[in-house]
């Protein structure tokens, strides 16, 4: 072979080569559906189709080869998917489309855009459809993702929250870096995310620093590291929320009491808790919280809460566990049965009480109750904490609680 054909076969090789290298990021996007309509070709990332007059207009794709990740905003924001083959029809993404670009090895799925994001997955293990988000998402149905997430890809420098409920509330937990499986009964169930903003107490609604502006911040890991659970009511049962038997150290809002229980329903072995715990074996509680109530004299009403500053001692007795309920067939207090109003003078009586009886016990409300007006025995005001010295003092029998 002379000179000229040898040159002439590696200008072939790098020409073929380069084509497979553009065919691999090639994909077809379509106006219409069934791959019809105006069409427009992409070979790279593409930030805004904006660029290519093409925003908001795709309805189906034919991908040459490889994998794409196909976004609703731009710089690749708002909710993503993942596609290796031909779509006829976009779903609910079309007319959705602004910005796109080839996954690549080292790049995958998203984390990308110029800043701090997570990338939540609708499966484990990065799979499924995917949403990324840069800023607050106060309420993820906005965003067609609510109670959806199962793993989550961490992009950039610093901490986020992610919360159980709407507008940062119920159950929370740091994401720091990837999670391939969300944990601790979250899975799921995530419907609010932001960046922490502890050190700028100028947040609203988010105290400074690592301390709960009320309720307890458990964490799995002493010193207060490891995966943090926010709880800001009482928690009959940690195993719902998938954080039982995991607690390590803790922190209470600043001026509450609370007392955590090592057996469900606020029973067994409690220690009352102030302030930081940041080893819980100290307490003998090191992986060993499975109930947990606020018992501080501000909690329950006015004067005084419920079950009052005894702690443990101010225990509701007398209950028998169902599977999502307490029965209590003759409710006592300090040795006294639960009288049918929270105070003197007929003070907020019968449903009105059991109801907070039975939230005093970590339950939501009571759906049966009696009341027994014929037996006099000494009963205690739960809103008042104390006893019952006037002659229209009932005790509350045949108490059901539920969640």
């Amino acid at each position: 072979m002379n000179m000229k054909r040898l040159g002439q076969a590696a200008i072939g090789l790098l020409l073929t080569g380069l084509a497979g290298q553009a065919a691999a990021q090639t994909i077809i996007l379509y106006e219409d559906t069934g791959f019809r309509g105006r069409e427009v070709r992409v070979t790279g990332d593409v930030r805004n189709l904006d660029s290519v007059r093409f925003n908001d207009r795709a309805s189906s794709f034919r991908i040459v080869s490889g994998e794409w990740e196909l976004c609703q905003h731009d710089d690749y924001n708002g909710t993503c998917e993942l596609h290796g083959s031909d779509q006829a029809s976009m779903g609910r993404m079309n007319d959705q489309l602004t910005s796109l670009r080839p996954v690549q090895a080292g790049r995958p799925g998203r984390p990308g855009g110029s800043g701090p994001s997570l990338t939540f997955y609708s499966g484990p293990n990065y799979t499924g459809r995917s949403v990324t988000i840069s800023t607050s998402v106060s309420n993820f149905q906005q965003i067609g993702f609510n109670d959806q997430a199962r793993s989550v890809r961490h992009s950039g420098r610093g901490t986020w929250i992610a919360c159980q409920d709407a507008n940062f509330e119920g159950s929370c937990m740091e994401i720091s870096g990837d999670l391939s499986n969300i944990g601790g009964g979250m899975g799921g169930q995530i419907s609010s995310a932001e960046p922490d903003y502890a050190g700028r107490p100028s947040r609203p609604g988010r105290g400074g620093g690592n301390v709960p502006r009320s309720g307890v911040f458990l964490f799995d890991g002493a010193a207060f590291n490891g995966q943090r659970l926010a709880v800001d009511r009482d928690i009959s049962n940690l195993t719902r929320m998938g954080f039982n038997d995991r607690a390590d150290s803790l922190i209470v809002a600043r001026g509450e009491t609370w007392i955590v229980c090592d057996d469900e329903g606020f029973t067994d072995s409690c220690q009352r808790v102030e302030g930081e715990v940041s080893d819980l074996s100290r307490l003998g509680l090191r992986n060993r919280i499975t109930s947990l109530r606020r018992v501080d004299d501000s909690w329950g009403g006015p004067g005084g809460g419920y079950p009052g500053p005894g702690g443990p001692r101010a225990d509701i007795r007398g209950g028998t566990r169902g599977v999502d309920s307490l029965f209590f067939a003759r409710p006592e207090i300090n040795g006294y049965a639960v009288d049918h109003c929270l105070g003197s003078y007929g003070n907020r009586c019968d449903q009105y009480a059991a109801d907070q009886m039975c939230q005093a016990v970590g339950m939501r409300r009571a759906a049966h109750y009696s009341v027994d007006r014929y037996n006099r025995t000494r009963t205690w005001f739960m809103g008042q904490n104390q006893a019952c010295n006037s002659g229209q003092c009932a005790a509350l029998v045949d108490v059901l609680c539920t969640e």
